[in-house]
């Protein structure tokens, strides 16, 4: 008999859980949950005289009952046997409470001997029975003649079976015939079986295995063990394998991580709790003593979880190795909180890399240790390039702080912010920055962090935001010199018109049909004076313009006549030369009106000194499909650079212009989707030009103001 099978059956199976059933055999009496025994045989009916009414009982007790008929015993045989017993045998075969099966059907189901297989058979039968409502499962089968290999594996099962009854509601006779088997082999089988039957003078006689015995000594004291090795790692599952990897003990720290109980785990093998690639070899792997592994397992919901594992051979007093203590450790907090650190340092890279500001680390001697890549465009230079050398290379004058000598102390400094410092780039070009300096730890060591930010822009922002204040200052005067000169026509004409009211009324012979066109024309002046103040408000105010469709022409005559009544004192010959085939447009009236007024007043006074005063007024469509209007004086005419600044605001060829309209005007034609410029006049003096988009439907008469 080998050495090692002596504890190969050590199981936490505790007594009060080994409830007792009748066994119906003659001289064995009641036999407790989990006992696995054995029966030698030399006849056929010597088998059938145990195992008939030891499946009897079992029926009569609400067991499952799986039997095995191999040769020498056939299937028929068996029921034939069992049916002189069990009156409604074919009843309990229909209802599956009994199945006679022969080795095919078993043993060799898969084509070959696998004890692994086996194994999990008759688990999966016990666990089915349970769950269908048996007290348990009652199991039998007789060993075939096999050849040395078949019998080692045979025996291997044999002993992997004895293990798993310490954790089930089963009871199993495994018959062995005489005529099959010797000596050696008649030790082996006992050896693996609490006791054996065998007949000896016509009676049936037991016989109690030594080295079953053993090893509930060693059960008792691996039992002890163990619970002072689980009290001893709460925070572990602590169990125990035998040879065969199979589970033989199971703490209370082992359901609470793994979600398998006591009574579902033992006599499973460990690749239960294995993910398929990580299952290896116990044997190869302890080969060194007690081995450490990292590597993901699963739970009973199927879910993976990292964990550490520690795996000692267990060996008896001859060193033959008869199993495995393993110690699982669930790494799933400390890997997350690894997991968290490694996010919070990465989170931290990228929110340091993606600042806008450039962030500069030194350590207390002034020596970088890390710059962002903010940073390195600030100043012009690879990280390589700073790291590693002194932080006075960023400025023109040596850097101190006085946190440099309380650097390392306990208590960190508040963040403080100097209003502005002078940084210098790797050229040598010197600029304005915001710094902000901070304290900060990393490894034990005191850092200090400083937050700079280029003021380039801010500064020349603040000196723009200067000067649009004060234009817009002027703007505002300006406007309202504007507003004042273009309501002066219609306020002179309603001081005309009112005058003349007030002459006729004095006359005797007047009559209200004398005054009405008198004053209808001073209501149409107020009329007007009235658009010209709201349209130069919602210019100013940037309102959208009240647009519709219009004859640009029908407006260009509108605005010669309304300048031609302003013009007291200055001859000029003016020309319309309206000739584009199509001039609707879709514009607001008042305001194209009013950049018609400005332009051509610009041109009247550009000719005020002039021999030669002629004014053209002309229309064409362009190339692009859009109305131009040229307005061409004979006057001084533009230099080139005053051609391009004309449109600025507060720019004027006038001796006392503020240059205020042509830069509205300008305002006024963009915003109608056209374009205004200037230039000079190849015959002399200047062109003022202007373009509008024609209106998509034309109307066949547009409504005139």
């Amino acid at each position: 008999m080998q050495a090692e099978t002596a504890t190969e059956f050590v199981t936490l199976r505790s007594r009060s859980e080994r409830l007792s059933r009748p066994s119906g055999i003659e001289g064995a009496g009641d036999l407790p949950w989990g006992t696995h025994f054995c029966q030698f045989f030399d006849e056929v009916d010597d088998l059938l005289d145990i195992v008939a009414p030891y499946f009897a009982a079992g029926l009569a007790a609400n067991e499952r009952c799986i039997w095995v008929a191999s040769p020498p015993l056939t299937v028929a045989a068996a029921k034939a046997r069992l049916a002189t017993l069990v009156p409604d045998l074919e009843a309990d075969l229909a209802q599956g409470r009994i199945d006679i099966l022969s080795p095919d059907e078993w043993y060799l189901r898969a084509g070959q001997l696998d004890e692994n297989r086996l194994l999990d058979d008759w688990r999966s039968a016990h666990d089915a029975a349970l769950s269908a409502g048996f007290d348990g499962l009652r199991a039998s089968g007789n060993a075939f003649e096999v050849d040395a290999t078949a019998w080692s594996i045979f025996m291997t099962y044999e002993t992997g079976l004895a293990a798993m009854h310490g954790s089930v509601r089963m009871l199993t006779l495994c018959s062995y015939s005489l005529r099959l088997i010797g000596a050696p082999e008649i030790v082996e089988v006992i050896a693996r079986h609490e006791f054996a039957l065998i007949r000896r003078a016509g009676r049936w006689e037991t016989i109690k295995s030594l080295d079953y015995e053993r090893a509930r000594k060693a059960l008792r004291q691996s039992e002890e063990h163990f619970r002072l090795l689980a009290e001893g790692a709460p925070a572990s599952a602590i169990f125990s394998l035998d040879r065969q990897e199979r589970i033989v003990a199971w703490s209370e720290a082992a359901e609470r991580i793994t979600g398998w109980s006591r009574d579902e785990i033992l006599g499973r093998r460990l690749s239960i709790l294995h993910s398929s690639d990580t299952q290896k070899e116990l044997g190869a792997l302890v080969e060194r003593g007690v081995v450490k592994r990292l590597e993901p397992r699963r739970r009973r919901n199927g879910s993976i979880f990292p964990a550490e594992e520690l795996i000692a051979p267990l060996r008896d007093d001859s060193d033959n190795l008869y199993g495995y203590a393993v110690m699982l450790s669930d790494l799933s907090e400390r890997s997350r909180a690894e997991q968290e650190r490694r996010a919070s340092e990465a989170r931290l890279r990228a929110i340091v890399e993606g600042a806008v500001d450039a962030i500069v680390i030194i350590d207390g001697e002034g020596v970088i240790h890390a710059v962002n890549s903010a940073a390195t465009r600030l100043f012009g230079l690879e990280a390589a390039e700073a790291v590693g050398r002194p932080v006075d290379i960023l400025f023109p004058e040596p850097f101190h702080d006085p946190r440099f000598a309380t650097l390392g102390a306990d208590g960190a400094a508040p963040a403080e912010t100097e209003p502005e410092r002078i940084g210098r780039r790797k050229d040598g070009s010197l600029f304005p920055l915001e710094l902000s300096v901070s304290e900060a730890a990393h490894d034990g060591e005191r850092l200090l962090v400083l937050f700079l930010r280029d003021l380039t822009e801010r500064r020349r922002a603040e000196a723009q935001m200067r000067k649009l204040r004060a234009d817009r200052l002027d703007l505002m005067a300006q406007m309202a010199a504007n507003v004042a000169h273009e309501i002066n026509q219609p306020l002179s004409a309603i001081s005309t018109y009112l005058s003349a009211a007030r002459r006729v009324l004095r006359r005797a012979e007047s009559s209200s049909a004398d005054l009405e066109p008198i004053l209808d024309s001073a209501v149409a002046q107020v009329t007007r004076a009235a658009q010209i103040i709201s349209h130069l408000r919602g210019f100013v105010t940037r309102a959208e313009p009240d647009k519709t469709q219009q004859r640009l022409h029908n407006i260009i005559r509108d605005a010669c006549a309304f300048t031609d009544m302003a013009r007291n004192h200055v001859k000029v010959v003016t020309t319309l030369d309206l000739t584009a085939e199509d001039d609707a447009v879709i514009v607001d009236r008042v305001q194209i009106r009013q950049v018609l007024v400005n332009l051509k007043r610009n041109a009247l006074e550009a000719m005020q000194g002039a021999e030669k005063r002629e004014l053209v007024i002309s229309t064409r469509l362009d190339e692009s499909g859009m109305i131009r209007t040229d307005i061409v004086d004979t006057g001084a005419g533009l230099a080139d650079e005053m051609a391009h600044e004309l449109f600025e605001p507060f720019t004027s060829t006038k001796k006392h212009g503020l240059g205020v309209g042509l830069a509205v005007s300008r305002a006024i034609v963009e915003a109608h989707y056209g374009k205004l410029w200037a230039e000079q006049n190849p015959g002399g003096g200047a062109r003022l030009s202007f373009t509008l988009p024609l209106a998509d439907d034309r109307l066949e008469e547009p409504e005139e103001e």
